[in-house]
């Protein structure tokens, strides 16, 4: 970062028609002796009489700013000199009608004070002072809000009315002072703005998330409407909002998001694979509670068409499907077995219960068979692949025998024998 330090000894040509007392203090600092020059303009503007005088308090100003930039200064007594640096300099503008002493230089004393906070905001940031950092680096925006303000312009500065850098560092100061609702303040200039770039994914991501875990949902879906805008193939947001619906713990409103979502982005696979779990889940987990569901056995074969549609380099939804079909034929076959000697209307139940086992089995030979010769096309299978070999083999050979089909049973008896010395 540039600095620009005016010339301390031009004032001992600059103004000639000064007090004896600014005279000798001038002197002071052209002989850069600058602590006893804070200490001859402090004692100056106690003077009553003297507190008005313009021309001292841009002296102060000089001074004030000089100081901060002495290595033999405290650190922690910078802070202090630069506000009452940056002060003095507006208190002069504000006494002085007409600006001289300021425009002269081009208010240069104001872009040395912008960069003095920045500079002291880094220091304390490094030495782990994160309270010092966060407020050098709020001073520094608010120095630099006060230049971009008054329309002063430099010629090898620019400054943004939006300095995403500066930002970012209050935002991680605020943070490691445990003040995050400050970071989050500030962040939020930054998404309002509609910043991209993969710097800025970060800060979408973080505030979003803290919304999330503060449960202000209105906020929440403020910032991901702009996330999704900024970063449309991101599939956090998409985690994120289903993450906040779940821990709800509302299965249909966490169904409802999902169909929503899947709706917003149709050829996104993984959102498509999850529904289904969670669909498989409801029919067929530990704690089912929509068992033997009829209506959500069949929204999960369409949804795992789908899914299988989308999938491109494994066969998870495909197994997924085959499990799926296995569970559902085999609820089929026992509703069927339990009509002993059906009579009346049970006479045409069995036969309409017999008929669609007969229909999930053949697709579940369908979806297993093409499960099979994806897995024999692997040479160097993983554990997991495997397993799901050998679960569909044993799919087929436990259909084929129930369709009285002894020889395709044993064919994949034989390969589910063998599948255990792959």
């Amino acid at each position: 970062m540039k600095k620009f330090f005016l010339s301390l000894t031009m004032l001992v040509f600059a103004f000639a028609a000064m007090s004896q007392n600014l005279e000798s203090i001038n002197d002071l600092m052209g002989e850069f002796k600058y602590k006893e020059a804070k200490t001859a303009i402090d004692k100056y503007l106690s003077n009553p009489k003297k507190a008005t005088d313009a021309e001292a308090w841009y002296y102060k100003g000089r001074i004030y700013n000089a100081l901060s930039n002495d290595s033999t200064v405290p650190q922690s007594e910078l802070l202090a000199l630069r506000k009452d640096a940056f002060a003095a300099f507006q208190e002069n503008q504000k006494l002085d009608k007409k600006d001289v002493f300021l425009a002269l230089e081009a208010h240069v004393s104001y872009l040395n004070v912008y960069y003095g906070f920045y500079d002291l905001g880094a220091k304390e940031f490094n030495a782990k002072n994160y309270d010092g950092a966060l407020t050098a680096f709020k001073w520094a925006n608010d120095v630099k809000d006060f230049i971009l303000e008054k329309k002063y312009t430099y010629t090898d500065a620019k400054l943004s009315v939006l300095d995403t850098s500066l930002i970012m560092n209050i935002g991680a100061s605020a943070i490691q002072a445990k003040k995050e609702p400050e970071a989050i303040a500030y962040y939020m200039k930054i998404i309002n703005a509609g910043v991209t770039g993969s710097d800025y994914r970060d800060i979408y991501e973080y505030v979003a998330e803290y919304y999330s875990k503060s449960d202000n949902e209105s906020a929440m879906n403020e910032v991901l409407a702009k996330a999704k805008k900024a970063y449309p193939t991101y599939d956090y947001w998409m985690e994120l909002s289903l993450r906040y619906t779940s821990k709800k713990g509302d299965p249909a409103a966490l169904m409802a998001k999902y169909e929503q979502l899947i709706a917003e982005n149709p050829t996104n696979f993984v959102m498509s694979y999850n529904y289904a779990v969670e669909l498989y889940n409801s029919l067929y987990g530990k704690d089912a509670k929509q068992a033997g569901d009829s209506m959500v056995a069949k929204k999960l074969t369409a949804s795992l068409k789908n899914t299988i549609s989308l999938e491109k380099d494994d066969n998870t939804a495909n197994v997924l499907m085959c499990n799926h079909l296995y569970n559902m034929s085999s609820e089929l076959v026992n509703a069927t077995n339990a009509i002993k000697v059906p009579k009346g209307d049970d006479i045409k139940k069995k036969s309409d219960l017999k008929a669609a086992s007969n229909r999930a089995m053949d697709e579940c030979i369908s979806y297993s068979e093409m499960a099979v010769k994806y897995f024999e096309s692997i040479s160097n299978k993983t554990n997991l692949q495997k397993a799901n070999y050998k679960i569909v083999l044993g799919y087929l050979s436990d259909i084929y025998t129930l369709k009285k089909n002894p020889a395709k049973a044993a064919e994949y008896e034989k390969k589910y024998a063998a599948a255990d010395k792959l």
